[in-house]
């Protein structure tokens, strides 16, 4: 797997891994209507494949593939016996999981010195994962408070799954269509946050990254 996978081009499987969930999601909702489980699965398997990618030892993909086979468990048993306490405890665990790897992949986009093509994609990997953690965040306040938010219905967060992205990443771009809106003051707290974050992303982090990449090439 490292001969093929290395810290020069592992940005590249984590955007294709990110790819995936995001169409799966969509295509499962458009095409099954019993997909759930679909979803859960092909969440774990598309981030444990990045996990590699972004893992700089042994040590750190065995426990991440530990953590996503937990999660996978305790999504699973939610979902067979409807149980709240282990759907929350799964969302807790993804979102865990997502908020390191973003940390993780930070590290080696923003510290690593030379900027490369594959720092570029990492910084999109970022925006993406900055998405999903968002959508996280708003089906675990769902699952926990109810109506959180005018334009989704309170159902299992693996049948909310892909409106949750929608939502997020039409925040986190500050498009806002308008057609979902956050209810209680925790929900609107965190939409607001995510567009600051998304502006703040795109006009400083982003935009660096590409200045820096075409002045080190002019040089």
């Amino acid at each position: 797997m490292n001969k093929h996978m290395s810290q020069e081009d592992n940005f590249i499987y984590l955007l294709g891994s990110l790819i995936l969930v995001l169409l799966s999601a969509a295509l499962v909702e458009q095409f099954f209507e019993a997909g759930q489980m679909i979803i859960v699965g092909t969440t774990v398997m598309s981030l444990s494949i990045a996990v590699i990618g972004l893992g700089e030892n042994k040590r750190w993909i065995r426990s991440t593939f530990g953590l996503m086979i937990t999660t996978l468990l305790f999504a699973s048993i939610g979902s067979v016996f409807e149980l709240l306490n282990l759907d929350i405890v799964g969302l807790l665990t993804i979102l865990a999981f997502l908020v390191v790897a973003t940390y993780r992949a930070a590290k080696q986009v923003l510290f690593s010195g030379k900027i490369s093509t594959n720092q570029i994609i990492g910084s999109i990997c970022i925006f993406l994962l900055l998405g999903l953690i968002w959508a996280f965040i708003y089906l675990l306040l769902i699952e926990i408070f109810g109506p959180a938010f005018n334009g989704i219905e309170v159902q299992k967060w693996t049948d909310n799954f892909s409106t949750a992205i929608y939502y997020s990443y039409i925040t986190l771009t500050t498009v806002g269509y308008g057609e979902i809106s956050p209810n209680m003051p925790i929900a609107r707290f965190f939409a607001f946050s995510e567009a600051i974050c998304g502006q703040f992303y795109m006009a400083i982090i982003v935009a660096s990254l590409v200045g820096a990449k075409m002045s080190q090439t002019d040089s």
